[in-house]
């Protein structure tokens, strides 16, 4: 008569656990590669969009003509306008401000190194900053008065906080001999 192994009835739920186990931990890594290429890849595609802009507005600041934002009958500034396509994860986007100085997630106003500078920051990753020098790149928030746009009076950099597609046009003004860029949004949004 033949015995029958009782200790291989025993190591079924034992291999169970350990192939539940394995699949777990590959599971999670995979997931935590797809999560860090998302924001490395989010981040990138910032930056280029970034980098874009900023060959625009080096190329209008070196041969661009300045509006008084005082005058009323003066014609237009030079303008470049650009097209957005900013990632779903995208935190904020900030010309001529840091929104976010303490890190905590509460948006401040006002302009930090003369409006000189643009912060951005994917969720999942560091604020990243990006330098220009001063002269010529003040970034000005606009603001639409009496079919016109001029300097907000509060003299605040533009905060862009969400993903998706957005217009917006740079325009070289001149406010008490002072250049500035002002940021217009004309997607239809609210200023």
């Amino acid at each position: 008569m033949k015995q029958v192994d009782d200790t291989a009835s025993e190591m079924i739920p034992m291999r169970l656990v350990i192939s539940i186990a394995v699949i777990a931990v590959i599971s999670f890594m995979v997931a935590f590669g797809y999560n860090s290429f998302s924001v490395i890849f989010a981040e990138n595609q910032v930056e280029n969009e970034c980098n874009m802009l900023e060959s625009k507005l080096y190329t209008m600041i070196s041969s661009g003509v300045y509006r008084d934002v005082d005058e009323a009958n003066t014609s237009d500034g030079t303008k470049r306008t650009h097209t957005f396509d900013f990632p779903d994860n995208l935190m904020f986007l900030a010309f001529g401000v840091d929104p976010d100085p303490d890190n905590n997630g509460n948006f401040d106003t006002g302009l930090t190194c003369n409006g000189s500078v643009i912060f951005y920051r994917i969720a999942g990753s560091n604020k990243q900053v990006i330098w220009f020098p001063e002269e010529g790149f003040k970034f000005r928030e606009g603001k639409y008065v009496n079919n016109k746009w001029i300097i907000n009076e509060d003299e605040q950099g533009f905060v862009f906080s969400s993903g998706g597609k957005t217009t917006l046009t740079f325009e070289l003004v001149e406010k008490n001999h002072e250049k500035y860029i002002l940021i217009h949004r004309n997607d239809g949004m609210d200023d």
